[in-house]
């Protein structure tokens, strides 16, 4: 019953990826990538939501409370929603830009605003590079649901069908297969963190205080922010939290949602709509409490979930969970790999050879999709990893381009090699073997680098009248674009 379930999950999928090539607009960079910018609020919300909420919510998340307790859960819940009120303020202004720009990727915005073809390949380099690991997150959830579920599916084979799936929602109608796809995958997260969850209370005997007062007397460590000494925890989790909520917007796929948006008032009324999504957050934290206390020793922290799935939940509902968490990997397998593929289409090979078409860009694009895809199957088999840590190397690479964008809104006078050193230098220092001062998050150190770089830079360079003339040329449509 629970393989059929998975299954019957995974096949609807499909069907409604193909039904959403009815909505194609035409075989090119900007339907693919963007949905030519024609999503109302309706489908804009849950494509924001399928981007954000992915496999690392259902596992990483209570996988990183039950092995480090409160400072993970805080650091889990605090950056999201914070995350939400610099969206309100970010996207709007990065819609404006990408009408502008007609920008489809992060890196046509940074090319169009500097005047630069090479800032494009830099910030598309960079992207790639650091959009690795958080495909192989998806992957490495996949096969700890897979592996800890034990649904009667070879490990190996359902992985290679998972990436084969995710392919099929973007060759079928790009962005907009991943959206409707969105709607199926939110319902299916939501129920089962709440049946999770729920099994959890009703399995205490006194609910949720109940998980709690057994925490609290036998590891209330688990339950307290370390602050003893204040680097131990304190300095990493509140310094991660401000890093990440300036970045969450800065991740190549969000920022395609973003770009896909009819309006820049629907982009703010999803970042006031999308707080309901965190009604999901209690039960996983009591899911993760409940496992800590009553199911200890698991193998693996991020058995943690689907250990309570398993030992409190009926089969058939273990194989609508094992369904929809596959579903939400693969929808952001298909988002991540198609980032990649339009970036190194369109930001570099069309840079390389400029008089490449749409047509020759769109193959390109689910050529290196499908590399980029199979690669992740190679890494998730060989190369496995902690869902928590694999999203932190990808958050640190990927919010430096934060630095430049937010220049390439409010400072008329910086330039592209301003731009291009701060986020060399702050990508650089994220590989030297060095720790972060004061238990740091070497992120945002890796930002006031890139700040300093930026700005310094800025100063001993001039920009062309070209990247001058584009700043006032979007700073008249700011106030004029609804």
């Amino acid at each position: 019953m629970a393989l059929t379930l998975f299954a019957l999950v995974l096949i609807l999928s499909i069907v409604i990826a193909l039904l959403a090539r009815k909505g194609l607009i035409a075989a090119n960079m900007s339907d693919i990538m963007v949905a030519s910018g024609s999503f109302g609020a309706f489908l804009l919300f849950f494509i924001s939501v399928g981007e954000i909420y992915s496999i690392g919510t259902l596992i990483g998340a209570p996988g990183a409370v039950y092995s480090k307790g409160a400072n993970y859960g805080i650091w889990f819940i605090c950056y999201i929603l914070l995350a939400y009120v610099v969206g309100y303020l970010l996207n709007p202004a990065i819609w404006k830009l990408g009408q502008l720009s007609k920008a489809v990727t992060i890196a046509d915005l940074f090319g169009w605003r500097f005047n630069s073809k090479a800032m494009q390949v830099l910030v598309a380099l960079v992207c790639i590079l650091f959009l690795i690991p958080w495909v192989q997150n998806q992957f490495a959830g996949m096969a700890i649901l897979l592996k800890y579920l034990d649904l009667g599916i070879n490990f190996g084979t359902a992985v290679v069908v998972s990436a084969l799936i995710a392919f099929v929602y973007i060759a079928a109608a790009g962005i907009r297969s991943s959206a409707y796809v969105s709607i199926l995958k939110d319902f299916l997260l939501i129920m089962a963190v709440v049946a999770v969850g729920t099994a959890a209370i009703v399995a205490s005997p006194n609910g949720v205080s109940g998980i709690f007062h057994s925490v609290a007397q036998k590891m209330p460590h688990m339950l307290t922010v370390t602050t003893h000494p204040v680097t131990a925890g304190a300095t990493f989790t509140l310094s991660t939290i401000l890093f990440q909520m300036l970045g969450f917007y800065m991740l190549p796929f969000t920022l395609q949602g973003t770009l896909s948006s009819k309006s820049a008032r629907n982009l703010r009324k999803n970042a006031v709509l999308m707080p309901i999504y965190m009604v999901m957050f209690p039960f996983l934290m009591i899911a993760a409490y409940f496992a800590l206390v009553n199911i200890p020793g698991l193998e693996k922290p991020d058995f943690a979930l689907l250990a309570v799935a398993v030992q409190h939940l009926p089969g058939w509902v273990i194989g609508t969970i094992a369904g929809g968490g596959a579903l939400t990997a693969i929808l952001v397998m298909a988002f991540t790999a198609l980032s990649v593929g339009g970036l190194f289409s369109k930001n570099i090979l069309a840079v390389i050879k400029p008089d490449m078409g749409q047509a020759q860009m769109v193959r390109w694009t689910q050529i290196v999709t499908a590399v980029f895809l199979a690669a992740g199957v190679v890494m998730t088999l060989y190369y496995p990893a902690l869902m928590a840590g694999v999203i932190t190397v990808s958050y640190s690479g990927l919010t430096q381009t934060f630095v430049g964008l937010f220049f390439a809104f409010f400072w008329k006078g910086c330039t592209k090699w301003g731009v291009g050193a701060g986020l060399l230098a702050g990508v650089i220092y994220l590989f030297l073997p060095v720790a972060a001062p004061y238990g740091l998050n070497k992120g945002i150190i890796a930002m006031a680098i890139n700040v300093l770089a930026s700005v310094l830079v800025s100063l001993l360079t001039q920009p062309d009248a070209e990247t001058q003339g584009r700043f006032e040329i979007y700073k008249q449509f700011k106030e004029t674009a609804a």
